[in-house]
Parts: structure tokens; sequence; C-alpha cells
């Protein structure tokens, strides 16, 4: 009977937090995520971003943009009944 390999977890990644940071991780908490998923999240989308920019040839491969934007489709949000009578 084989065992389960055991795979090693990476160790947790440290980053200097400044005011800056602070704010930036606070809005993106604000949808209900923790600060690890928060930071999970943005290196995931930035990465994407990257890869995407690099595998169309919008910039050299490994070179970061000179900008880079987001394009976001409207979400239209029920607004609440008018309780007034």
């Amino acid at each position: 009977m084989a065992t389960a390999k055991r795979t090693r977890r990476p160790s947790p990644v440290s980053v200097p937090r400044t005011d800056a940071f602070d704010a930036a991780l606070a809005t993106v908490m604000r949808i209900g995520m923790t600060k690890a998923d928060a930071v999970r999240l943005a290196v995931e989308f930035l990465a994407s971003g990257l890869e995407s920019a690099w595998s169309v040839g919008a910039v050299p491969d490994a070179t970061m943009p000179h900008r880079m934007r987001v394009t976001v489709q409207r979400q239209d949000v029920p607004q609440p009944v008018d309780q007034r009578v």
C-alpha cells in the first residue's frame, strides 16, 4: 500500500507594512476576506495581468508595463423598496 507523498508547505511571506499598504489591504478586505486571502488574491490578480500582457506581446516578457487597467462589468444592485406610504 503506497502512502501519500507529503508536500512541504511554503513558509509565510513577510512584507513591510506602510500606511499605504494597510489602506490598500483594508480596501480589499471590505469584500469580506481575511488578510491572508486578500494578499493571495492581490498577488494572483497582478500575476494574471502580467501573464496576459506578456502573452499578447504588449510588453516584453518579465517586464513591468508602464500602465495596467482593469475593466469592470457593471453589476446592478437592487434598490431598497420605498417604504413611504
